[in-house]
Formats: structure tokens, sequence, C-alpha cells
């Protein structure tokens, strides 16, 4: 069987989410009671989000090591260019 790995940055970005949608909902709602959901709420939250990405950046080993000889993005952008401008010129 091939281990999983997971991505040590995914608890971090599912935070952001959350924090940046608490925001929304408060801005969107000042009026009303989702509007009275209290600053320092926020802050937490943004300090928990620092520390999960700071878990991420100590903790970084599950993430499966660069292989030697791959192109990498820069790579598989020029050569989807590549095929995009030989589709356009007419060439296959």
């Amino acid at each position: 069987m091939v281990e999983q790995r997971r991505d040590p940055w995914e608890s971090f970005r599912l935070w952001v989410a959350l924090t940046i949608g608490l925001y929304a909902i408060r801005a969107a709602f000042v009026v009303t009671w989702p509007g009275a959901i209290p600053g320092f709420v926020l802050a937490w939250m943004v300090l928990l989000a620092l520390l999960l990405a700071l878990r991420a950046l100590l903790f970084p080993g599950r993430v499966s090591p660069w292989r030697q000889g791959e192109g990498g993005f820069w790579s598989e952008m020029r050569e989807d260019w590549g095929h995009w401008w030989r589709r356009r010129l007419g060439g296959r």
C-alpha cells in the first residue's frame, strides 16, 4: 500500500477560511447579533492561524521531498504555453 501523505498546510488553510468567513459575516450584519461577535474572538482565531502556520513550517516532514530531474512548475508552464502556441499556429 502507498502511504497517504497529508498536506501540512491543510489545517491552516481551513482555519484561515473560517476566520475570513466569520469576519465577513460580522461585517455584513453589523446591526444584528452576528455583528456583535467581539473582536477578541477574531484576534484569537488569527493567533491560532499563526500557530497552525508555524506548525506547518516547523514540521513539514509529511511532504514528499523534491525529486531530482523534475522540471518543476515553470517547466510545466513553459511546456503548456508551447503546446498552446503550436495549436494556435495550426501545428500539432
